[in-house]
């Protein structure tokens, strides 16, 4: 393992590429990696043994955007607003998520990675906003995906708060689902001007585990802040 350069284990899915089912991860996380100071490595959607035996050679993860988390995941029905799940990708983060809990080794999560971060440590996820919660703000933006569009307030004395240096900051939004009731092991360390959460923290002494509701990767090429979140996140998995 090169110890001056920590290798990130990034969750993917898989798409249609001209009709051939592709291993896939958008390539902002790759960049994010490598400028904050890591080797990306893309686990793809494997079996429980072969996702453990890729996430013995990582010294952090990634659980990275994508699809609904499914239900099943967390023990509840498909609600009607509930869109595209993919259950072997969930399966595969479970795994993950299960082994670095064991290893003690950092997890970030983004966006859907939020999501199955709480499912995976017991919470749930709130399958549609707009169908499930109460007077909610626009939380699937027609901006441009690296333009903030809407405040988070972070909790003071929070890493996100470390991290930022100030507890308000802007970001983007490309969600309809959210965290549900939250795991036990997490805190909410920041929310959208609705109430929606937006950042957990690992209440763990000895595991360092953060998620984000938001789209950091697709900011940190011009957003010093979003470039600072994964820098730290990096320097955790030395």
């Amino acid at each position: 393992m090169n110890q001056s350069k920590p290798v990130i284990g990034i969750t993917s899915s898989v798409v249609d590429h001209g009709d051939i089912p592709s291993v896939h991860v958008h390539q902002k996380y790759i960049s994010s990696v490598i400028q904050g100071g890591g080797i990306p490595v893309v686990i793809p959607l494997v079996d429980d043994e072969a996702a453990k035996t890729l996430a013995s050679k990582c010294d952090g993860f990634i659980l990275s955007g994508g699809e609904d988390v499914d239900p099943h995941s967390y023990g509840e029905d498909p609600d009607p607003m509930l869109r595209k799940t993919n259950g072997a990708r969930d399966q595969m983060e479970l795994s993950v998520v299960k082994y670095a809990e064991q290893s003690k080794k950092p997890v970030l999560g983004i966006c859907r990675g939020i999501a199955m971060l709480n499912a995976a440590l017991g919470g749930t996820v709130m399958q549609d906003i707009e169908s499930q919660y109460e007077d909610p703000i626009k939380h699937y933006q027609t901006a441009d995906r690296p333009d903030p569009t809407h405040m988070v307030e972070v909790s003071q004395g929070s890493e996100l708060a470390r991290i930022f240096g100030t507890d308000s900051v802007r970001v983007n939004s490309m969600h309809h689902q959210a965290v549900g009731r939250l795991a036990d092991t997490l805190s909410a360390t920041a929310t959208a001007p609705d109430g929606i959460v937006e950042g957990l923290e690992g209440t763990y002494e000895d595991w360092y585990v953060l998620a984000v509701q938001w789209h950091p990767e697709e900011m940190a090429a011009e957003d010093e802040a979003m470039h600072k979140l994964f820098k730290t996140f990096i320097e955790k998995c030395r």
